[in-house]
């Protein structure tokens, strides 16, 4: 047996109606006034009806509105872009690392820094003691806050 939700158009009351049998009336007299009462669309008894053209995708989100799916595409594509200038970065690396070891130096990733004109290249051994030393500071204050944080939650 199908339940409907009105709302009364008067006093804005909202009330369930049970029907025995699904029903096509759109209005009811209103339990609280008695005036016109018009059936409310509900998720049980609602479904989007979406154009087969919409942007040749799949089906669209739960708002069901095309802003809302030209919106999720559009991320979609922001984010398809920007993985990929990351895997150019990555492979770009990868060769300055490739170049390094033929040469007999052992590198990572983190021995790479982006030069202004473009490209990457090798921190030098007083460079890289300096960038440790930060690092390891760093990681000290973050640690004591952290700590610090621990205490005084309790």
């Amino acid at each position: 047996m199908p339940i409907y939700e009105f709302t009364c158009q008067s006093c804005g009351l909202r009330f369930e109606k049970l029907y025995r049998r699904v029903s096509d009336d759109a209005t009811t007299p209103c339990e609280a006034c008695g005036e016109t009462a018009d059936r409310q669309v509900t998720s049980a008894n609602f479904a989007f009806s979406h154009p087969d053209g919409q942007l040749n995708g799949a089906m669209p989100p739960n708002t069901g509105t095309s802003d809302d799916w030209n919106f999720d595409k559009a991320i979609g594509r922001d984010a398809e872009r920007r993985w990929g200038h990351m895997e150019d970065r990555r492979k770009k690396k990868a060769e300055v690392i490739r170049d390094e070891a033929r040469q007999g130096r052992g590198i990572t990733m983190d021995h790479l820094v982006k030069k202004p004109e473009g490209g990457y290249r090798v921190v030098e051994e007083p460079e890289r003691k300096i960038i440790n030393e930060r690092r390891e500071a760093s990681s000290k204050i973050a640690k004591a806050a952290k700590q610090q944080g621990g205490k005084g939650g309790g």
